[in-house]
């Protein structure tokens, strides 16, 4: 190989980096990121401020296109992230590329800005402390999943704890998260079955995952993903942090919340078959409009049951009615 053509050739002077993310707000929306590398940047912000630090191309994995939009955006990482990556163009180090991040045991929270001391989330966000759990209105901070006690992610690992299962000194819960306190604390019960058949009850999460079997992506804000492999105990989990969520047991059993409206919009034609009971609780009123003709086919009895019941016969193009009441 000809000695210019080695000199150039892509690796030979690669250099090899880890550092903290201090800025995520790419200017052309990229998904680059500024990052401070240890041992070659100053922790000094005075010296070498985070605005100063070259943007950082994230590298994603070949399931994701990465083109014309199509595949996963890379805007997974905060400020305090910690990556690993290399320089393409050597000592120059002005072409950083990060290759994927961290986990760790964060024991200390974010350094104060004031200090103007680098490797730390300049924002005082990450990693969560008992200073950043609350907002400026005494709320909990998003990523809290609305728990109303303090929450925070110290001198414990960077993994969800819904993937750890690591129960929590809580005497009077013993769940190891804000969102399992909350499924449990607003579950439905004694939803009636007509005509003193009885109730029923919401079926509770059968959440008991083993590590490392259960695949848990969070967001920021408190969304949370869970494919959890658990022999025996295979769920799907889908949460909003509003506290809607969608939970698959591993018998098939499906639970769905939803805390505000349910809009269901379908253009062609819906079909629906229950091959077992249907028991539906409605605890206002019912309004049902069917433009074109309504057909019933009832095998057995047909029991209806109300104070006063009234059945009304369209007679005229005007809406003029004529009247039967029971």
């Amino acid at each position: 190989m000809p000695d210019k053509l080695s000199k150039n050739y892509f690796g030979m002077n690669m250099i090899w980096w880890f550092g903290v993310v201090e800025d995520r707000n790419d200017p052309i929306k990229l998904g680059r990121v500024r990052v401070r590398c240890n041992t070659w940047h100053t922790e000094d912000k005075i010296l070498l401020p985070t605005e100063s630090l070259p943007w950082a191309q994230c590298i994603q994995p070949v399931t994701s296109a990465a083109i014309s939009g199509i595949g996963r955006s890379p805007t997974g990482l905060v400020e305090g992230s910690w990556v690993f990556g290399f320089f393409m163009d050597g000592q120059e180090a002005q072409k950083p590329m990060v290759m994927g991040s961290l986990a760790g045991l964060p024991t200390e929270p974010p350094e104060d800005p004031d200090k103007e001391i680098g490797f730390s989330d300049p924002n005082e966000i990450f990693p969560l402390n008992e200073k950043n759990s609350k907002d400026e209105d005494g709320a909990p901070h998003p990523s809290q999943h609305d728990v109303k006690e303090k929450f925070h992610a110290l001198n414990e690992p960077d993994v969800d704890r819904l993937a750890r299962n690591d129960k929590r000194e809580d005497p009077e819960t013993e769940l190891i998260s804000p969102i399992l306190a909350k499924k449990a604390a607003d579950i439905t019960t004694n939803s009636v079955i007509p005509h003193s058949q009885g109730t029923w009850d919401e079926e509770g999460s059968k959440y008991n995952a083993k590590y490392a079997n259960n695949h848990v992506t969070r967001t920021e804000s408190g969304h949370v993903f869970e494919v959890d492999d658990t022999p025996d105990n295979e769920r799907i989990h889908e949460y909003h942090k509003a506290g809607t969520f969608k939970e698959i047991s591993a018998d098939g059993t499906t639970v769905t919340r939803i805390v505000k409206d349910n809009y269901t919009i379908i253009a062609g034609t819906d079909y629906v078959r229950i091959k077992g009971k249907a028991n539906i609780h409605i605890d206002n009123d019912c309004n049902m409009y069917i433009g074109g003709d309504w057909n019933v086919n009832v095998v057995g009895n047909i029991d209806i049951r109300g104070k006063r019941i009234d059945l009304n016969k369209q007679t005229s193009s005007t809406g003029d009615t004529s009247s039967i009441t029971t």
